[in-house]
């Protein structure tokens, strides 16, 4: 009985493009992106038959805007933060007599609206029940023109 044995030589050229990413800022806010991985492998044999495998990794966006208010008109701040339960408005000095405060989370859900006389006062904000995560909150005029968003993180 003869037994024979043919091996061939199979070639492999793999081929990657590295994680990147950036960060851009601004005064009015900032725009960061990463893209993952690109990773393909091909094997060709000695017939041409070519086989591929590889991946890519999910990119992620993330642009979040912050506008602090001038202070000629709203001057305030805004504190602790991050917070566990409290987040506290403090008006130093308005020059206007209303502004409108939202809450809303990374989604864009409005968690929370409340409409208060623009006095020198300190106003609380329960955030006791919100789950753990990322909030902006934007003190608007009677209009609806944005004077301030602050970004308050819930822990």
């Amino acid at each position: 009985m003869l037994l024979s044995t043919m091996t061939e030589a199979q070639s492999i050229a793999p081929q990657s493009v590295n994680s990147s990413g950036a960060k851009m800022t601004q005064a009015n806010g900032s725009l960061s992106f990463t893209v993952g991985e690109l990773v393909v492998l091909s094997q060709t044999d000695s017939d041409g038959n070519t086989l591929g495998s590889g991946f890519t990794s999910g990119a992620t966006l993330t642009t979040v805007s912050i506008k602090e208010p001038d202070a000629s008109l709203l001057d305030l701040k805004v504190f602790p933060n991050p917070t566990s339960d409290l987040v506290n408005i403090q008006i130093n000095h308005s020059s206007i007599d209303h502004i409108v405060l939202t809450i809303t989370d990374i989604e864009g859900k409005e968690v929370y609206k409340g409409q208060y006389a623009a006095l020198s006062n300190l106003i609380g904000i329960n955030t006791a029940s919100y789950a753990t995560g990322s909030y902006l909150l934007t003190m608007k005029n009677l209009n609806n023109e944005v004077l301030g968003t602050f970004k308050i993180m819930k822990h």
